[in-house]
């Protein structure tokens, strides 16, 4: 029996990518005061980027509504088995909606797995277990393809202020930064499921090299993302610098998607690398 996987659209896995590699994605949904969005359906990231730089309240961000995973698991375990892999139970509940609603439509077909991370990082997991779909693996094997990426996963995140998780109370460890920024420029990594300080810089080149850099910590480095917000130019910039550390690794580009702007706001640059090839 094939095997589907369906993933949040916190992901941010280019559309395009996830049709070449037949992946559903669940939409979170966006609140600009009396107005619903679904991520990545109904608002461009453009668009939203426009927006979020003029309200003057702060949009908010909710899980999909159970009846969202009901409709993707009721069609999809009819035909195939269905690995879901969704963002971390720390940041969002979107993963337990998932694995109650895969409890009560078909446990014995539908696996859900917390990635740990966000954005690309969660992105990074999906793809690796919707390649190994596609290779004719069991559902397991998508299983355990998913959570090795997820175990050798890094993740470095530039933003031009912590306003933005500030007021969406999305802070987490990274409190430790407010009141002592100045100008400075915070980054932030993702661990064991929730956002922590790892460094700040002085300005956006050097957020831009730290970011690169951590393409130099590791003995070996299977994969690269490199995501921005409103920023393709310094993305750009940044998998050029990949590439060239990292000859013959791929390096794909995206973009940060309207759930993930809330949090970290305009200008915001990350990378994320995949350390070794997961051969045991």
């Amino acid at each position: 029996m094939p095997v589907h996987i369906v993933t949040d659209s916190t992901s941010d896995i280019p559309h395009a990518l996830a049709e070449e590699l037949h992946i559903t994605i669940v939409p979170l949904t966006i609140q600009f005061d009396d107005e619903s969005y679904r991520d990545g359906v109904d608002l461009s990231a453009d668009e939203f980027y426009a927006r979020l730089r003029e309200t003057k309240h702060l949009p908010t961000t909710s899980q999909p509504p159970p009846a969202l995973f009901e409709h993707a698991y009721r069609h999809l375990s009819s035909f195939s088995e269905v690995v879901s892999i969704h963002l971390s139970h720390k940041l969002s509940s979107t993963v337990d909606t998932a694995r109650r609603v895969a409890e009560e439509v078909a446990p014995d077909r539908i696996t859900v797995v917390d990635s740990g991370s966000a954005s690309i990082g969660l992105g990074l997991c999906a793809l690796a277990a919707a390649k190994a779909a596609a290779g004719g693996a069991s559902r397991h094997e998508c299983v355990a393809a998913a959570e090795s990426v997820a175990a050798r996963l890094h993740v470095a995140v530039a933003l031009e202020t912590l306003e933005y998780l500030r007021r969406g109370g999305r802070i987490g460890r990274a409190r430790a930064f407010l009141g002592s920024l100045l100008h400075l420029k915070p980054i932030l990594t993702v661990k064991d499921g929730e956002v922590f300080p790892a460094t700040r810089v002085r300005s956006r080149q050097k957020a831009l090299d730290e970011l690169a850099a951590l393409c130099t910590r590791y003995p070996s480095i299977s994969e690269v993302a490199v995501l921005h917000a409103t920023t393709p130019d310094d993305a750009e910039r940044l998998a050029e610098r990949a590439r060239a550390t990292l000859p013959g690794v791929p390096v794909l580009v995206g973009r940060f998607g309207p759930v993930l702007g809330v949090h970290g706001g305009p200008g915001m640059l990350g990378i994320a690398v995949v350390e070794g090839d997961g051969a045991t």
